[in-house]
């Protein structure tokens, strides 16, 4: 059975790289995916119905995708590790906005961070 290897597919951890904020808590790094699955016998399932990977979407998340655009604006290859969105946008000099978000993307339809969320789905709130 061919070994998974799942560089260039998923981040190497879950830590922004310029703050070290965890994006993804308790989320296992692309080399623990990796184990769980090489040690496995079927993709996601283990016989007996145990999960190989527990992935819990919550209000600490900031896992998203921004369009291929917006990455290279803030310097970014792709796959070139996570950002949490205050850096970000820092990196950009702006706020996020809803259409720096691809629309139809699996990963924005997720659960997040309260900024996460309103940057992605709101957009800036209007001054009082």
């Amino acid at each position: 059975m061919k070994k998974l290897d799942l560089t260039g597919t998923t981040p190497e951890s879950w830590t922004c790289i310029d703050c070290g904020l965890n994006t993804a808590p308790d989320f296992p790094t692309r080399k623990e995916v990796e184990e769980r699955y090489n040690a496995s016998t079927t993709v996601l399932w283990r016989a007996g119905g145990d999960r190989l990977v527990e992935l819990n979407f919550d209000e600490r998340c900031e896992v998203y995708t921004v369009k291929s655009a917006v990455w290279t604006a803030a310097g970014m290859e792709p796959w070139g590790g996570c950002l949490c969105v205050a850096c970000l946008e820092k990196r950009l000099g702006r706020r996020l906005r809803p259409k720096d978000f691809p629309r139809h993307d699996a990963f924005n339809a997720l659960p997040g961070s309260e900024r996460l969320i309103e940057r992605r789905d709101r957009g800036p709130r209007a001054p009082r």
